[in-house]
């Protein structure tokens, strides 16, 4: 994968682009100019590119995001999984009702009698006529950083089976279901690659603004900021597109 001329590392910046370092580098001056006067008037709750139809900085970012498209990413689901071949085989599914069923199913071999198995798929037939799932279906989360998979909020998706949306499902009775899902499974880190175009508008934007800024820092000597980012992409992530699985070490 690494040989990949199409994959961009975030973390490493000799994957990125050269069109894109070369789209940025004849103008990092005025880009950086544009920038840094947006920044002083933010300041002042003001906003100075508002008033500049023809902004090079807005353009730069727009162009970036086209040029992203064509491009795929490393990214990172952090998840807690009962079997890894399974993965291996099928790759990454978005969220549905299939999926969520059949996370229920696996708890249900945890479940002290029938009657408790009939309650969680209630739970889970109330919660997927709200908006909250209907949000969600559909798409894969990933982090853009290995960094990111050591922060508590993707520690908190290896801490329990399912994710979060069939902890969402169950969370009326979570004090009877959430045990179990801590039970099942162990916690992993799921390396891929991932097409930027599957990713929506808003994100594919945030995505080129973060690199436009990393090279504009870079250039006029300023310190490194982390590079993190998301992507909810909107298909599957096939079985080839998988780069490695990460075990982690069981919580206490």
């Amino acid at each position: 994968m690494t040989n990949d001329t199409t994959l961009i590392i975030l973390e490493d910046t000799t994957t990125w682009p050269q069109e894109i370092l070369d789209y940025v580098s004849p103008n990092v001056a005025r880009i950086s100019q544009e920038r840094e006067l947006e920044l002083a008037k933010n300041l002042q709750g003001k906003s100075w590119l508002s008033n500049i139809p023809d902004s090079i900085y807005v353009r730069a970012q727009k162009q970036l995001a086209i040029m992203l498209r064509s491009y795929a990413i490393k990214a990172y689901h952090c998840t807690r999984l009962i079997s890894p071949d399974k993965v291996l085989q099928k790759g990454l599914l978005p969220l549905s009702l299939k999926t969520l069923a059949a996370g229920l199913k696996n708890m249900s071999t945890l479940l002290a009698s029938p009657e408790d198995g009939v309650e969680a798929e209630l739970e889970l037939i109330h919660f997927v006529k709200g908006e909250d799932f209907k949000n969600q279906q559909g798409l894969v989360w990933l982090y853009l950083t290995e960094a990111q998979t050591q922060q508590y909020d993707c520690q908190d998706l290896q801490e329990f089976y399912g994710g979060r949306s069939l902890r969402a499902a169950l969370a009326n009775k979570r004090y009877k279901f959430y045990p179990l899902l801590k039970r099942l499974g162990a916690p992993a880190v799921i390396a891929c690659r991932v097409q930027i175009a599957d990713a929506t508008d808003s994100q594919v934007e945030a995505l080129a603004k973060l690199m436009l800024d990393h090279m504009l820092d870079d250039a006029n000597g300023y310190p490194a900021r982390p590079l993190m980012g998301e992507l909810s992409v909107n298909t599957a992530v096939p079985a080839t597109d998988i780069i490695e699985i990460q075990e982690q070490l069981q919580y206490a």
